[in-house]
């Protein structure tokens, strides 16, 4: 077992086109989550018989350091409009659309030796990850402004929520 210790480069948009969302700052925190349903009997009294999965999930925070306009607009699900050398945000309401239509591929490249690995076994894909749009944009004397994009995953259309290592060889391996 290797020891491990490094950041990330984490990468969005069209699958095998993503996008580097540029350097991090605090660490991209992936955390994985399991819902279970206890099924009961009287012969257990109060203690669970068993357990079935009722639902998992992935959530992504990439707390990003680079701010920029195309970043801002990937944290809040809007686009970036340009006339010439001036660009701009205009927050439209979306109220009433399902995330899953925001989705796109998230990579996540780990460093290895101090450079992007290009080892398939060094990746983590969520195929359908979507900006949930929450976060605190801070203005002050003394912090780093920073972007914490929140993502959630969803299982894409052939029902897989991430792809740990080589995505080929997880799906048609033995």
């Amino acid at each position: 077992m290797a020891l491990e210790l490094g950041p990330c480069e984490a990468n969005f948009g069209t699958k095998d086109a993503e996008v580097d969302l540029g350097k991090t700052e605090g660490g991209v925190v992936v955390t994985f989550s399991t819902n279970v349903a206890d099924l009961m009997s009287d012969q257990y009294g109060t203690a669970p018989e068993d357990q079935v999965i009722s639902g998992q999930g992935a959530l992504i925070v990439c707390p990003l350091a680079d701010i920029t306009l195309s970043n801002l607009a990937i944290a809040l699900n809007q686009s970036v409009k340009t006339i010439g050398d001036d660009s701009g945000i205009a927050g439209a309401s979306l109220v009433g659309t399902k995330l899953s239509d925001k989705a796109n591929s998230l990579l996540l490249k780990k460093y290895v030796s101090g450079s992007v690995s290009e080892d398939t076994q060094n990746w983590v894909r969520f195929p359908k990850a979507a900006p949930q749009g929450n976060f605190d944009y801070s203005f002050s004397k003394d912090g780093q402004r920073i972007i914490n994009l929140t993502f959630i995953a969803f299982a894409d259309d052939d029902g897989y929520l991430y792809y740990l290592g080589d995505e080929t060889a997880s799906t048609d391996g033995s």
